[in-house]
Parts: structure tokens; C-alpha cells; sequence
């Protein structure tokens, strides 16, 4: 009779499904017209990053500091050694790609292929640092700009600000993954 009832329970959760749910769809033009956008002048996110350009894939971390309308964004292999530092500045609408590694030419184009223009790079900073106001904890979001899908998972609440825990960017052939592990104000 144990046998039975176990056997009974094994059947009855195999036949359990999981319903994720389908992430809130909205357009680049929905997403800047909102009014709840999070003011992002003093901000940093520390997290793992997964890039795939084509076939080739690449792992690492990620530093992202924003103070004053200023990045610096700080690229890391997986061994914590600095591969690159990229400076963004609102300002004068300035980009700066600093290398410190041996393949210096490729990460260059490797930035330059993932981000493409001046522009492309600041929209996207903001669409990183600033979340949609449909994300929330149980609401996935997948937001359109131009080329890009970004997906929204999870959220974080820092000072009563909701950032996300989970962001991937998809271009053509190319995907760059997200894991925040922390924000910090």
C-alpha cells in the first residue's frame, strides 16, 4: 500500500507543470515617456556578465559606477584581472575606451560591435540603470529599442528604487547577459 501511495505522489508531480509567465512587452517609445524613470546620477551595479558575439563566447565581471552624469564601466576576465575600462560622459557626449589587455584591437571592436554609435551606448546605459516601472518582482518585462530586445527579470530594492536583478541585451548575433549582484546608491 506504501508502494502504491508513493508511487500515486511520483505521478501526480511529474504531471505538475511550471507556469513562467510571459514578460510585459513594451516599445522604447512607451518606456520614455514614463515619468517614474529612476534618476540614476549617483549609481553603481557590480555583477557577472555573460557575451556572446556570434559563436564566440566571453564571461566575466562587471564594475558600473555612475556619478554625476559620468560612467566607468570596468570589464573583468573571470580571474578578477582588468581587461578594459570604458568612460562614458554625459556632458560632452564622450566615450573612452581604456584597454589593458594583450588583445587590445579586439575588444575595441568588440565594444564598438556590441554598442554601435555614441547614441546606442547612452540609451543603453539608461535602459540598464533605469528600469521600465512595469518590472516588478512577479512581472518579467521585455523592452524594444531599435535592434534590441532587452529582458527584465527580478528586481532589487535599493532606497526605494526598483532595479533589476537579471538583464539580457539581444542584437542580431549578439547577446550580453547581466547577473547583477549588487546595486549600491
Amino acid at each position: 500500500m506504501k508502494f502504491i501511495c508513493i508511487l500515486i505522489s511520483f505521478f501526480l508531480v511529474s504531471c505538475a507543470s511550471v507556469d513562467k509567465t510571459q514578460p510585459e512587452i513594451i516599445s522604447y517609445k512607451d518606456y520614455s515617456s514614463q515619468t517614474n524613470i529612476n534618476n540614476f546620477a549617483n549609481l553603481s551595479l557590480s555583477a557577472k556578465i555573460t557575451l556572446f558575439v556570434e559563436k564566440k563566447g566571453f564571461t566575466g565581471k562587471l564594475i558600473w559606477n555612475v556619478k554625476n552624469g559620468k560612467s566607468s564601466i570596468t570589464i573583468l576576465n573571470p580571474f578578477n584581472s582588468v581587461i578594459s575600462k570604458v568612460y562614458l560622459n554625459k556632458s560632452n557626449n564622450s566615450i573612452k575606451i581604456s584597454n589593458l589587455s594583450k588583445n587590445k584591437n579586439e575588444i575595441e571592436n568588440i565594444i564598438r560591435q556590441i554598442f554601435g554609435n555614441k547614441q546606442n551606448v547612452f540609451i543603453l546605459e539608461r535602459i540598464i540603470m533605469s528600469p521600465p516601472a512595469q518590472l516588478t518582482s512577479k512581472n518579467n518585462v521585455s523592452l524594444f529599442y531599435e535592434d534590441w530586445k532587452v529582458d527584465y527579470e527580478g528586481t532589487m530594492e535599493k532606497e526605494n528604487k526598483s532595479l533589476p536583478k537579471y538583464v539580457e541585451l539581444n542584437k542580431n548575433k549578439i547577446t550580453l547577459k547581466i547577473y547583477i549582484i549588487n546595486w549600491k546608491s
